[in-house]
């Protein structure tokens, strides 16, 4: 009997772990970067595997990415932002999905960055 409880128990759990559940970030991105000096505006390529490519002047593949229900995580050494006078640095970020809008932040040295976007 107490093996049908378990078995019970855990059958809707190893269900569920093998379904192959799309992240609700994936998709194409147009993305708008704020800091107090300047604005930046980019286009963000999220797919399942999960890879982000942040496209714009200059083209990065960010390597550390997190998905995972509606939140976003990245981070990179490789980041231009508004206002960095094209010096890339580390960077971190840390948002959420709702529907067909992003937003978040990314955290730096140099001060913190307001992102938002829509989905395309």
């Amino acid at each position: 009997m107490k093996l049908i409880r378990l078995a019970s128990k855990l059958l809707p759990l190893l269900i569920l772990s093998s379904c192959d559940i799309t992240p609700v970030s994936v998709g194409n991105w147009d993305i708008t970067i704020e800091s107090s000096q300047s604005t930046q505006r980019l286009t963000w390529s999220i797919t399942e595997e999960p890879t982000l490519t942040i496209l714009g002047d200059n083209p990065l593949q960010v390597e550390e990415l997190d998905l995972s229900g509606s939140r976003i995580t990245w981070s990179t050494a490789d980041l231009d932002l508004p206002g960095t006078s094209n010096n890339a640095e580390r960077a971190n970020f840390r948002g959420t999905v709702d529907g067909n809008r992003l937003a978040g932040t990314i955290f730096t040295q140099k001060g913190n960055y307001t992102v938002y976007g829509m989905r395309k």
